[in-house]
């Protein structure tokens, strides 16, 4: 049994995946276990991922290939291989330093953690920006204030599989939907403070794709709060729940939907997001996350209401803001 797995969801990545390959290849924990997916690629990735694995019969690299079935159901095949005490992820456009398992299990089996964290780099044609993750604690403050990303963490297997967690199926935003789900269950977490992975940014990549994609966060927030409802959690994180609403609907979301070219449907989606957030919770500008946290995205957050949330996001569209 390897001490770390790290599952890699590939699809039509030929052109990336081995760099990833080669800093999984470099890493100075050398019991570790690669589980590379082939998520029905049409570009010749399946060719580059087994012609990596024979030129590296070193390397404990299992390949999978399975039907086209989008990023979630790729994360969910990849984690039922896992045969590692912890595991991790790593896209097929991203890479990461030498020592970031070695120093992530280091953490995690001296301390029995649930989860330990690190931080990142995000990398575009512009250069690198450290990313900070953490520290938090468990439960509320961890829904709250973590990124949710799940290539900068690695997972208790044991504990993972202890619970009914799943990527949604046909959903972009199956990071944020596990990991919040997750997050109630957390009981130990650990940090490393210090940043590993290099997350690539590209121009054209989903996350910067501004059309019906953004859409798909309605969905996934809906099943977040049925996965709290249905444990019987709802109220108990209702304050978390509701400013991670905030969070997103106001924010990084909101800055992509503001950005949909099509006068109409960008209206129409800022709309949804706008009305989700306060149908499910009407009060939220009294949240006392909202009112105790400070800082300018916060205010600017307090400052949202129907009748400036279309000058919001004029203003984003025109001024370019990347993120909150």
């Amino acid at each position: 049994m390897p001490k770390v797995s790290v599952v890699v969801p590939c699809y039509n990545c030929r052109d990336t995946v081995v760099k990833s390959l080669d800093s999984l290849a470099a890493q100075t924990l050398k019991d570790i276990e690669i589980i590379a997916v082939n998520d029905g690629s049409t570009d010749g990735t399946l060719s580059v991922l087994e012609d990596y694995q024979r030129n590296h019969p070193e390397l404990n690299m299992k390949v999978f290939s399975k039907i086209n079935e989008g990023i979630a159901e790729c994360r969910n095949f990849g984690v039922s291989k896992v045969t590692g005490d912890y595991f991790g992820f790593l896209d097929s456009d991203d890479y990461t330093v030498p020592e970031m398992f070695s120093d992530l299990y280091a953490l995690a089996g001296e301390k029995e953690l649930d989860v330990a964290v690190s931080d990142f780099y995000w990398v575009n044609s512009e250069g690198e920006t450290l990313q900070k993750d953490g520290p938090y604690e468990p439960g509320q403050d961890m829904m709250v204030n973590l990124f949710a990303v799940l290539w900068n963490k690695l997972y208790r297997t044991s504990f993972v599989r202890s619970l009914d967690l799943v990527f949604p199926k046909g959903n972009r935003y199956e990071d944020a939907c596990w990991l919040y789900c997750m997050s109630c269950h957390v009981r130990k977490i650990g940090f490393t403070g210090k940043p590993y992975v290099r997350y690539v940014q590209h121009d054209m990549s989903i996350t910067h794709n501004n059309n019906d994609q953004v859409k798909n966060m309605i969905s996934v927030f809906r099943i977040i709060l049925q996965y709290y409802r249905d444990h019987g959690l709802y109220e108990e994180y209702h304050d978390a729940l509701e400013y991670i609403h905030i969070k997103f609907f106001l924010g990084n979301s909101f800055l992509r939907s503001a950005r949909i070219r099509d006068r109409e449907d960008r209206n129409r989606t800022i709309r949804m997001g706008w009305d989700l957030l306060n149908s499910e919770f009407p009060d939220w500008h009294k949240n006392p996350y909202l009112k105790s946290m400070g800082g300018l995205k916060n205010r600017y957050f307090s400052m949202v209401r129907g009748w400036n949330i279309m000058l919001f996001a004029w203003i984003f569209r025109n001024f370019k803001k990347d993120n909150l």
